[in-house]
């Protein structure tokens, strides 16, 4: 095959990788960011209450997670915990989403407001119980909301401050309440039986978030006799991200506006758990494997890149006449004498060397390769 032939072969192949891989990650660019803004983490949360299991399936959007995670420790613990109004996001629109289908769930169980109230307490107290500095590397690590869902729970900050912001969503008077080396929320109400604390003139009873089956005014015994501090929640300071979700919201239902118990049945039957309530997710557009994969890990696209540089240095280089190169010669070897047949007419010569031989010759007489 010629020189000519073989050019376009190789170059073509090569030109052609280089293509397959830069085109996805030069023109669809935009397409590629939108569609990481679609991912979402699939969770399951199950819970009892009034002699109902629940299960609920979430798809929580990870673009919304990973600006969460994203704020520092040191901002999330600038105030300490009185300063928690930071991390209560009533304002995003997921926890706007969930508080509805919370409500949404209640109000078609013809639950009263502590019904409400225990039933959304119920779902916060089944996440686990885990130690910042576990989980975290940090003695203190205070999560956002949709941090603590993603994460599989958190400690009772943690916990405390999803409960709170679900049930401001609601509708609810909520405080937080910080016993000695504990954190707790209180839900303004009136005529419970328990544990209240007046903060303003007005009753807040004490929610319990860790550990299961705490009841509303229910204090655990190391806490008895304890004073405690509240703090109001400053809405005005929670952090928004800024980022752009793809969720379908359902109708908005009017929630209750006062806690204060009055007497409801507590439902005999046992939902369908595959008809318990979800949050509806978008169609997700996957990126390409090659894609993600080099948008994973960028060293991956700087080896491919080399690759086929070299490979298309190699393919040029392997398409050009080889060069006659001079031997060199050691002291004491004679020069090969040139063979005689060099000016004879219509003698053969080597495409390899250059060299001229006998018209009959089958190898070359200069570098001994076949050019019959």
């Amino acid at each position: 095959m010629t020189a000519l032939n073989r050019l376009p072969a190789k170059v073509s192949v090569a030109v052609l990788l280089l293509l397959m891989v830069t085109l996805p990650i030069v023109l669809p660019r935009n397409v590629a960011a939108q569609n990481e803004s679609q991912q979402y983490f699939e969770k399951e949360f199950a819970w009892n209450y009034g002699g109902s299991h629940w299960t609920w399936n979430l798809s929580i959007p990870k673009v919304l997670y990973q600006a969460y995670k994203d704020v520092p420790v040191t901002t999330r613990t600038h105030n300490g915990p009185s300063g928690y109004g930071f991390l209560t996001t009533t304002n995003d629109d997921y926890i706007k989403i969930l508080a509805e289908k919370l409500n949404e769930t209640t109000a078609g169980l013809n639950y009263d407001s502590y019904d409400q109230v225990s039933f959304v307490l119920a779902f916060v107290q089944s996440l686990p119980y885990t130690s910042d500095n576990v989980t975290t590397g940090h003695d203190e690590y205070p999560r956002f909301p949709i941090e603590t869902l993603v994460d599989d729970g958190g400690d009772c900050e943690d916990t405390s401050i999803l409960f709170a912001t679900l049930t401001i969503a609601l509708g609810y008077g909520t405080v937080y309440i910080n016993p000695p080396d504990h954190y707790a929320v209180g839900i303004l109400g009136n005529d419970i039986s328990g544990t209240s604390f007046t903060y303003n003139d007005k009753k807040y009873y004490y929610c319990e978030t860790t550990g299961n089956g705490f009841k509303i005014g229910q204090l655990p015994d190391e806490f008895s006799g304890q004073s405690a501090s509240i703090y109001s929640i400053d809405q005005s300071t929670q952090f928004i991200p800024n980022v752009q979700i793809q969720i379908v919201e359902p109708a908005p239902t009017e929630p209750s506006n006062m806690l204060g118990r009055t007497p409801t049945p507590i439902p005999t039957y046992d939902p369908n758990p595959s008809s318990s309530p979800t949050v509806p997710d978008p169609t997700i557009q996957p990126l390409t494997p090659l894609t993600r994969a080099i948008t994973d890990n960028p060293a991956l696209f700087i080896i491919i890149m080399f690759a086929i540089t070299v490979s298309i240095v190699v393919a040029i280089k392997s398409v050009q006449k080889p060069k006659q190169q001079s031997i060199p010669y050691q002291t004491g070897m004679k020069k090969p004498i040139q063979s005689a047949s060099a000016n004879v007419e219509g003698a053969k010569f080597c495409i390899y060397c250059g060299s001229s031989n006998q018209q009959y010759a089958v190898y070359c007489e200069k570098c001994g390769r076949q050019i019959a």
